[in-house]
C-alpha cells in the first residue's frame, strides 16, 4: 500500500517535522495543501514529512504514527475553522501542534469555488504561505541555531 510505504520510508530517527494541511474544497483549502506540498516536498524535503490527513484521522497505522513520533507538527489551516488541527486533536487528544492560518499571511479575501480563480494565483499565495512556514517553524534552529537569530534565515536556508 502507497500510504503505508510512504510512512514507513518517513518513520526516520530523529523524526522529521509533520506537516498537514486543510484537504477543504475551496480556495483557502487549496492554498493550504499546496503550501504544506511545497514545504514537504520542495523547501524543506529534508526536515519535514507530509501527511495525509485523510490516512492520519480515519486510520490508526503509518500517518498518525509519523504525526505522534514527529518531533513538532504544523498543521496549515485554510481559515479560522482549524479543521486540520481539530480532527487530528479528536484521535490524538494530547497532540501539541503548530496551527498556521494561511488566510492571515496573504491576507486575500478569497473566493470560496476554487474555479473563481486563476490557477496561478493558488500557487503565488501557498508559495508566500509555505515561505513563512520554513522560515518561521522549520529552518530557524536548524539554520541559525537561536530563535532571535530568525530574520536572517529563508526558505533556502540561513541567510548569513
Amino acid at each position: 500500500m502507497p500510504c503505508e510505504d510512504y510512512a514507513e520510508k518517513n518513520s526516520t530517527t530523529p523524526p522529521k517535522i509533520a506537516v498537514m494541511a486543510c484537504e477543504g474544497a475551496c480556495s483557502r483549502g487549496e492554498v493550504a495543501r499546496r503550501a504544506a506540498n511545497m514545504v514537504a516536498h520542495r523547501l524543506a524535503r529534508d526536515e519535514t514529512v507530509r501527511i495525509c490527513l485523510g490516512g492520519a484521522f480515519t486510520k490508526n497505522t503509518g500517518q498518525r504514527n509519523l504525526v505522534r513520533r514527529a518531533e513538532k507538527v504544523i498543521a496549515i489551516e485554510g481559515c479560522f475553522i482549524h479543521c486540520t488541527a481539530r480532527m487530528m486533536e479528536g484521535v490524538i487528544p494530547d497532540l501539541k501542534q503548530v496551527i498556521i492560518q494561511a488566510d492571515q499571511i496573504y491576507d486575500v479575501d478569497l473566493p470560496f469555488g476554487i474555479d473563481e480563480m486563476p490557477d496561478e494565483m493558488f500557487t503565488v499565495y501557498a508559495y508566500k504561505v509555505a515561505e513563512q512556514v520554513v522560515r518561521d517553524y522549520v529552518k530557524t534552529a536548524a539554520c541559525c541555531g537561536t530563535p532571535e537569530k530568525k530574520s536572517d534565515c529563508s526558505a533556502s536556508g540561513c541567510g548569513r
